[in-house]
């Protein structure tokens, strides 16, 4: 026979290693932008909850105001008047 080696035992090739090594990189890699992408995820629910109690309170703020301004420019009804 013409230089076959048979290879017996666990030993792995190096070519197979540095793949496994490379997926294992990108693994880490994309698990760490995953948790990223996480923490912004919440960070903008947090931003969106605040700004909508915010705007909550702006919208009643506003219904007083506009309450308030129509209270004090109300114009009495003169047909309902008692004359004297």
């Amino acid at each position: 026979m013409v230089g076959l080696r048979v290879r017996v035992g666990g030993g792995e090739r190096p070519a197979s290693a540095r793949a496994r090594a490379a997926k294992q990189q990108d693994l880490a890699r994309l698990r760490g932008e995953r948790d990223d992408l996480r923490g912004q995820a919440q960070l903008l629910a947090w931003i969106v909850h605040v700004l909508e109690i915010e705007n909550s309170k702006l919208k009643e703020t506003n219904a007083a105001l506009e309450r308030h301004v129509a209270a004090q420019f109300l114009v009495p009804d003169l047909a309902r008047r008692r004359r004297p």
